[in-house]
């Protein structure tokens, strides 16, 4: 896996479930498709990892040849009416090798995109890990606090994704990802993480479901001795 400094923020990617070939390829070399329009824009330009980027939409077609990403639309240069300077892009079917997949008109899902980097544990390009200094470890203020917490991808880093999984890990990253396992007093409420995911869209039961996944059972144990025993009179 690939980490550099200096790459531009893609969150505004995370929320799309559909992909061309094309685009797919520049965001796994964390390039923005709005800065750059294409693989050959990326080359003319020398954007910094176009190779990647190129590399990456070869990579694609042979998973679809492959069966291994399912296009939701597979498509191929062909020429109109057989006439040359007519190329228009056409559906084919992608065992199809008499004719060259095009990634820019090929639609393929996050999912099935997701689902094929985790698989063949395929290198792409990600940010580096935020370092902190020994020193500032020591301080706990709320700066430090978020400062260690893990840098969201623009690409999910799963094979599966839902709203459900969304939340989970929003969740992780919110509260979960500088937890102390050892250290229940560093764990939120389970008040705290359903009033965020509420506040996040969710359902209180969904949220209630979450805060219960991604609470350890030592987590759990700590939170009974604040419950009170009921007496005869309120059972």
């Amino acid at each position: 896996m690939d980490y550099e400094d200096d790459l531009p923020n893609l969150d505004h990617w995370k929320s799309v479930m559909e992909f061309t070939g094309e685009r797919a390829a520049l965001l796994m070399a964390m390039i923005d498709p709005f800065d750059v329009e294409s693989l050959e824009e990326a080359k003319r330009l020398q954007v910094p990892r176009w190779k990647k980027a190129h590399a990456h939409a070869l990579a694609i077609v042979s998973a679809i040849r492959q069966g291994v990403i399912s296009p939701v639309a597979c498509c191929a240069y062909v020429l109109e009416d057989g006439q040359w300077g007519g190329w228009i892009a056409a559906p084919i079917k992608p065992s199809d090798r008499t004719m060259e997949i095009s990634p820019a008109h090929t639609i393929i899902t996050r999912a099935s995109l997701v689902n094929w980097v985790v698989t063949e544990k395929v290198e792409v390009t990600r940010p580096r890990p935020r370092q902190i200094a020994p020193a500032a470890v020591q301080l706990v203020t709320e700066s430090i606090t978020i400062e260690a917490k893990p840098e969201p991808l623009a690409l999910p880093r799963w094979g599966h994704t839902s709203e459900g999984l969304e939340l989970v890990d929003d969740a992780i990253y919110q509260f979960w990802s500088t937890v102390d396992p050892g250290d229940p007093a560093t764990a939120p409420t389970k008040s705290e993480v359903v009033e965020y995911l509420e506040g996040r869209g969710a359902s209180k039961n969904v949220a209630q479901a979450v805060d219960l996944i991604l609470r350890p059972e030592n987590m759990r144990k700590a939170k009974l001795r604040n419950r009170k025993v009921p007496t005869r009179e309120t059972q």
